[in-house]
């Protein structure tokens, strides 16, 4: 004979289990809520984040050029944004006070914003239904380093980032790499900070001789720029074993010099 009060207590058992599992907090930079987490893509590649509340306070901010300041118009609602790339499509994923969904935007939950590619929407709105974290390496990664940090950015190693032109010698750069991580700190200075974790100590060292060429070369290029050249030969260096790491630390009027570097 069944008993009921048994089965009562397991499905009692079952249901608290998945209300913790569902409601579990998770690894990720603070900003990062779970209601975020559950609509990154399970493809995802190349994870960044930017508080946009910290950095409209920040000194940077009213340096930006007007067109950096017009395409952040769109946003001015948004607290926080993830950016999600899986090597081809890119996906925004934005939390702030939306009362309705951002030009171009979908509403996935109130406050929760996503936009990019169709198949890049369906896969956040079906990750976010399923609630389950799309890419939780990415965003321990991103816990271990962001602390802090306005700005961040993890891959996957060998992952050929979505750009072109000159900024595309960084998949040349990134190609045999573990992983690879950026972070900045806005305040009163600027502090900018990279690793790069190669898949074995000779790919370590090949990239950071690749990457000290890399800038020598820039440096040359924008000979007629001295406060450039003096900003890039700043740059500190370092390799221990298979991780380098590069850190950068200016004021904020060098970000205008470090903005002309980004293409358009």
């Amino acid at each position: 004979m069944v008993n009921c009060a048994h089965l009562a207590r397991s499905a009692a058992l079952v249901g608290l289990a998945a209300a913790a599992i569902s409601c579990r907090s998770i690894n990720a930079p603070a900003g990062v809520g779970r209601d975020m987490a559950t609509s990154i893509p399970a493809n995802t590649l190349l994870l960044a984040g930017l508080n946009l509340d910290d950095l409209r306070a920040s000194p940077l901010y009213p340096k930006l050029p007007p067109a950096a300041r017009a395409l952040a118009e769109p946003l001015r609602d948004a607290a926080y944004l993830l950016l999600a790339s899986n090597g081809k499509d890119l996906l925004s994923i934005a939390r702030g006070r939306f009362r309705e969904a951002p030009p171009g935007a979908t509403l996935v939950a109130p406050g929760l914003a996503v936009a990019g590619s169709p198949d890049s929407v369906r896969a956040a709105i079906a990750q976010h239904k399923a609630s389950r974290d799309g890419a939780p390496d990415l965003l321990a990664r991103a816990a271990s380093l962001a602390d802090g940090k306005q700005i961040w950015m993890v891959a996957r190693g060998g992952v050929p980032l979505p750009v072109a032109g000159n900024t595309a010698n960084l998949n040349r750069l990134l190609r045999n790499t573990e992983y690879a991580a950026i972070t900045a700190r806005i305040g009163s200075r600027i502090e900018i900070e990279a690793t790069a974790v190669g898949r074995t100590a000779e790919a370590g060292r090949e990239f950071e001789e690749n990457l000290r060429a890399i800038l020598s070369l820039t440096a040359v290029a924008n000979a007629r720029q001295p406060d450039l050249v003096a900003l890039i030969r700043s740059i500190q260096i370092r390799r221990e074993d298979r991780t380098v790491r590069a850190a950068l630390s200016a004021g904020p009027d060098a970000a205008a010099s470090l903005l002309r570097l980004v293409p358009r």
